[in-house]
Order: structure tokens, then C-alpha cells, then sequence
């Protein structure tokens, strides 16, 4: 047997009504009742009850049915008319039930007429609240498409990433099936490790930065297989990872771009990636050598890039700064990124 799930917000939403109901009912009445001047007959409390149910029954049905259904859909000349139908229907079920129980009392006519403003405050405030909760529903209706939109597009982000890396990474195990080295095997054992973070961690949420952390390693121990002395890494850590999370391979790209466009015609290329973690802050800096101006640049350049850096605006959003510059022959990207959990 299936348990009934009441959200909070419906029960904010039922205790909102109760709220309004009370504020205009029990202030008449106890005004009323207390009255000196006046005896609160049987009478007297069958006419205040009668008429604040057929409030609420006017205050509801324009709600939840004139309003969206013939205003809404049908045009205001329609709405006008129904409003006075159900306002004629009202006064003449009360006058109905009053004959029946109290005919001594009855004077036809005059309750219409005083309970007038009463029924026009009630349609204006139904209307009122129908205005506001149709907003509200619009406005929420909007953000969950909002939000459907940046996890299809984040999606799509993360499925680029792969196919990008995989590009890079094959290009470096071509050169050295090409040279017939004895570090293929090597090289691929440690491709299949960074093939196993794509595949489990890579598409789900944030992951431990110490994870991101040693992605990173493997992919410079890799990069190290291929070009071995011809190129100097120094990847440091500053600070204590545990207990911080992240967007997985949001970091990598930098690192790959920092091994792709500085090795080549470059003697002795040097690479510094520095990663410092301080009060909920992370700082991550890549600085490398550059090829000169006019080498040739694959047609597939940034798009890892691109595809951080629109990562980086969905999902920390004014809690980062990006900075990349060129200074002579060196590339500096630096990243500062303020991590909530």
C-alpha cells in the first residue's frame, strides 16, 4: 500500500488558506457576537455563516474554474456574464434556504444588496490570488526548463571531453607505435587507468578533487612515456584536497594544451603546473613554453578550451576567474575557483 506524499509546499499553500479565511471571518463575528447593543440570534448566526460559505464557494470556483477556463481561454465579455450568473445563483439559494428556515425574519431583497460588497471584494482578491499563483507557476515552470537546458548542454559539454582527450592521447601512442619503443606497453596499461576515470567518474557529478588530482598525474606520466627527457613537468600540490569536490576533467584541458602546444620545434620545453588549495579556494596554474608564431596549429585547437570554459559559467558561475595570458614565448592560464563542498 502506497503512502500519500504531501509536499511542503502544498501544506504551506493550505495553511495560507486557512490563514486568509480566518482574518476574514472570526473579526466580524467577534465583533458581532460582542456587540452590546446587539442580541446574536439564531438568526443573525445562520445569515454570517451562509454567507461567508458562499464566499468561500465564490472565492474558489473563479479560481480554479472561471478564471483559467473562461477568462483565460474565452474572452472577459463571457467572464463578466458568469461572474453575475454565479453572483445571482448565490443570493438566490440564499434567499432560498432562508425563506425555508427563518421566514419570519426574511426581507426580501435587502441581503443582496448588503452583501454587494462582499461579493466584489472576494472575486477581486480570487482574482488576485489566481494572478499571483499563476506567476508563481510560470516562473517555476521556467526555471526547470532552465534548468533541463544546462544539464543538456552540460551533458553534451562532458560528452565532447572524451572524444577531445582521446584524440590528443592516440596522436601520442601513434608516435610511439611509429618508433617500435618499449614504452607502448607502459603507455597503454596507464591509458586504460585514465579510460577507467572517463568511463565511471567522468559523467556523473562532482567527484574528490584528490581523484581530478591523480587523473591529472597519470595523464603527465603519460605524456612523460612519450617524450621522456625531451621535456621537463613539475606538477606540485599545495594544501590538503580531502573533503573538496569538482567537476570532473574540468582541469585536464589546460594540461593538455600546455603539453600540445609546447612540445614541437621547442629545445627543452618546460611545462609548471602548480595546484594550491586554501580556505575553500582552489588555485590552479599552468605555465608552459610556446612554439614561435607561425608553427602550424591543428585544426582542433581549443576546443577543450571552449569547452572548460563554458563548463566553468554553468556550474561556478561568479565563483571563479579565469586569466590567460601570453608573455613572450610562455602561456600562463591561471584559475581561481571557490569550492562550497
Amino acid at each position: 500500500m502506497k503512502k500519500l506524499k504531501i509536499s511542503s509546499s502544498s501544506i504551506q499553500l493550505l495553511l495560507l488558506h486557512l490563514v486568509f479565511w480566518i482574518l476574514l471571518v472570526l473579526p466580524p463575528f467577534l465583533f458581532r457576537y460582542n456587540a452590546p447593543e446587539s442580541r446574536f440570534s439564531d438568526y443573525s448566526l445562520y445569515r454570517f455563516l451562509i454567507n461567508n460559505v458562499l464566499l468561500a464557494v465564490i472565492f474558489y470556483v473563479n479560481a480554479f474554474y472561471l478564471y483559467p477556463n473562461i477568462f483565460k481561454k474565452k474572452g472577459i465579455s463571457l467572464y463578466i456574464i458568469s461572474l453575475l450568473v454565479i453572483i445571482v445563483l448565490s443570493w438566490f439559494f440564499s434567499q432560498y434556504v432562508d425563506i425555508h428556515l427563518f421566514p419570519s425574519r426574511h426581507k426580501w431583497g435587502r441581503p443582496f444588496f448588503s452583501n454587494l460588497i462582499s461579493y466584489i471584494f472576494i472575486l477581486g482578491t480570487s482574482c488576485s490570488y489566481r494572478i499571483v499563483m499563476d506567476h508563481i507557476q510560470l516562473q517555476k515552470e521556467n526555471k526547470e526548463k532552465e534548468t533541463e537546458n544546462l544539464k543538456t548542454e552540460l551533458s553534451f559539454l562532458r560528452s565532447q571531453v572524451s572524444p577531445h582527450f582521446m584524440f590528443n592521447v592516440l596522436n601520442n601512442l601513434v608516435s610511439l607505435a611509429r618508433k617500435k619503443s618499449d614504452k607502448m606497453e607502459p603507455a597503454l596499461l596507464q591509458l586504460s587507468s585514465l579510460l577507467r576515470y572517463m568511463l565511471y567518474e567522468g559523467n556523473h557529478g562532482k567527484i574528490n578533487l584528490s581523484q581530478e588530482i591523480n587523473y591529472l598525474q597519470g595523464y603527465i606520466d603519460l605524456q612523460k612515456l612519450r617524450f621522456g627527457d625531451d621535456v621537463v613537468v613539475n606538477f606540485e600540490v599545495i594544501g590538503n584536497p580531502d573533503g573538496l569536490k569538482l567537476e570532473p576533467m574540468l582541469l585536464i584541458p589546460y594540461v593538455e594544451n600546455a603539453f600540445k602546444h609546447g612540445m614541437g620545434t621547442i629545445l627543452n620545453p618546460k611545462i609548471e603546473i602548480k595546484l594550491e588549495i586554501k580556505d575553500n579556494t582552489l588555485w590552479f596554474e599552468v605555465e608552459n613554453d610556446i612554439q614561435p608564431i607561425g608553427e602550424s596549429k591543428d585544426s582542433s585547437s581549443g576546443i577543450g578550451l571552449a569547452n572548460t570554459q563554458r563548463r566553468l559559467d554553468l556550474l561556478y558561475k561568479n565563483h571563479y576567474t579565469l586569466a590567460i595570458s601570453k608573455e613572450a614565448e610562455r602561456y600562463l592560464v591561471k584559475l581561481k575557483l571557490q569550492m562550497n563542498d
